[in-house]
């Protein structure tokens, strides 16, 4: 069983959007809990920190973590940054280069959406997995939500 995180911290971002100097400092924090021996006991190279990273950068961490793993794997996602819903509800998590329109509207290809998670989360094989959003908006994760139950889906909205 292998114990494996990707922590994302965003604290720096374009105009339109307020910097969070505190997203990477909860990086800094979470990393110091999973590697303490006594709380987390992850150790440091199953450990991948991104801090104020661009959206392909952000999407390849989410999907290695998640790919090739084995179903007793420990698998933890920890975002901390700003989630933006877009017009049709839809949660996004920001990257240093997300931007918005002179209107207020989310440029989709500026952020990572949550259904990359999502997707990434369902072909896994690990059944063990956890994510924390520190941001606006992270009740919207679940929304479209489904948990894997052996072979059947199970709404988790419920």
């Amino acid at each position: 069983m292998a114990k494996v995180a990707l922590l994302v911290g965003v604290s720096e971002y374009e105009l339109g959007l307020n910097p969070l100097p505190s997203a990477v400092k909860d990086v800094e924090a979470i990393w110091q809990v999973l590697i303490n021996p006594h709380i987390g006991g992850f150790a440091e190279i199953d450990i991948c920190v991104l801090k104020n990273p661009e959206r392909q950068m952000m999407e390849e961490g989410i999907e290695n973590l998640f790919a090739g793993r084995q179903k007793d794997d420990l698998l933890l996602l920890f975002f901390s940054g700003h989630g933006i819903k877009d017009d049709t509800g839809r949660l996004f998590l920001a990257t240093r280069s997300t931007r918005k329109t002179s209107k207020g509207e989310l440029i989709r290809s500026t952020a990572v959406a949550a259904n990359i998670i999502h997707e990434s989360m369902n072909r896994s094989r690990s059944k063990r997995q956890v994510v924390i959003l520190d941001s606006c908006f992270s009740g919207a994760f679940a929304d479209s939500m489904m948990a894997k139950n052996d072979d059947s889906l199970i709404d988790i909205r419920k």
